[in-house]
């Protein structure tokens, strides 16, 4: 369970960053741990040096799920000057306490914000064997406004109890990406597969960070291990992507048709996935390449790990920060 934890989370990915000097792991926002003294030592230099003052942040309770223990705290507010001292080291509310840079210049669908949530199959343990699967899109339900954050709710896309929420298809979200109007200038001749590869990059590095502490057979009583976990995610109008959260709980309500159809198509090709990896178990042989895939797609595989060849996200990026303020 410890990566389903937004601190533990982070602090797993801190440790897998020193292991791994030369990973880039941009798809994780900026993040700090209020319970660490370092990482609140850093947190007072780039509010009060670095002009993060002028910046939206998001404080989150790291051990709640869907939209509870969540504050956005706007630029220059009065909550964001205090939230070192109003969340002292010392206090056990702290303990599980993350403050992380706002996304902004946040890619809307229409006006309003939205998701996209992908599954990842462990289709085994011993070896680790990890599969990526595309999802859906969930649509927030007030109209997305990134000068304004006065109201937590309205920069959430799901459990806002604003208005009924929205989903879309996974072709849907294609067709969105691919007319997105700045695909042109951002030179991409697959804009769905630039995104869907950033997908793929951050659940491989996630088995690959949380391998040792929560995919491993040391304490398993049966021969293999198998579990099934959903993935949450935003873009921005350069199309790249940042981890929401991985989810243990995928949410598979079937609400609509099409997740009906999608549910149909994903779990039937995993009980294939799984048969045939039982098969070759129990004749010693490879688990790869497997040969009953359907969509699925190998991300991590007994220590490899997929990455997006040739990807450098770029540091130039529009932010809502308020203009700086001036002195006389």
């Amino acid at each position: 369970r410890f990566w389903n934890d937004k601190d533990t989370f982070v602090e797993v990915f801190k440790e897998y960053e020193l292991r791994e000097p030369g990973k880039n792991h941009y798809f994780n926002p900026e993040t700090y741990r209020l319970n660490v003294k370092e990482e609140r030592n850093q947190v007072h230099k780039v509010l009060t040096e670095e002009g993060g003052m002028s910046r939206p942040w998001v404080l989150k309770q790291g051990n709640v799920n869907q939209g509870k223990g969540i504050t956005i705290m706007a630029p220059r507010s009065d909550n964001l000057a205090s939230v070192l001292e109003d969340n002292p080291l010392d206090s056990d509310e702290t303990e599980k306490l993350i403050l992380q840079r706002y996304v902004c210049n946040e890619l809307t669908w229409g006006r309003r914000k939205y998701d996209v949530r992908m599954f990842w199959l462990i289709a085994s343990v011993d070896p680790l064997l990890v599969l990526y699967h595309d999802g859906y899109v969930r649509i927030g339900n007030s109209n997305y406004d990134e000068t304004d954050f006065s109201n937590t709710r309205a920069h959430l896309t799901t459990h806002t109890r604003l208005a009924e929420e929205g989903k879309a298809t996974w072709d849907e979200f294609e067709n969105h990406v691919r007319n997105h109007n700045l695909v042109a200038d951002l030179g991409l001749s697959d804009p769905v597969g630039h995104v869907r590869n950033q997908f793929k990059q951050a659940i491989a590095e996630t088995a690959a960070a949380f391998r040792d502490k929560s995919f491993n057979s040391k304490n398993m009583v049966e021969e293999n291990g198998i579990a099934f976990y959903g993935a949450d995610f935003i873009l921005d109008q350069d199309l790249d992507v940042y981890y929401l959260e991985p989810q243990m709980g995928c949410g598979l309500d079937e609400d609509y048709n099409f997740r009906v159809v999608m549910h149909d198509q994903m779990f039937r090709t995993m009980v294939d996935i799984l048969g045939e990896i039982l098969k070759r178990e129990e004749k010693g042989e490879s688990l790869l390449p497997l040969k009953q895939i359907g969509e699925w797609q190998v991300v991590y595989a007994n220590g490899w790990v997929f990455n997006y060849d040739g990807y450098k996200r770029s540091k130039e990026k529009r932010d809502c920060s308020l203009p700086e303020e001036k002195t006389t």
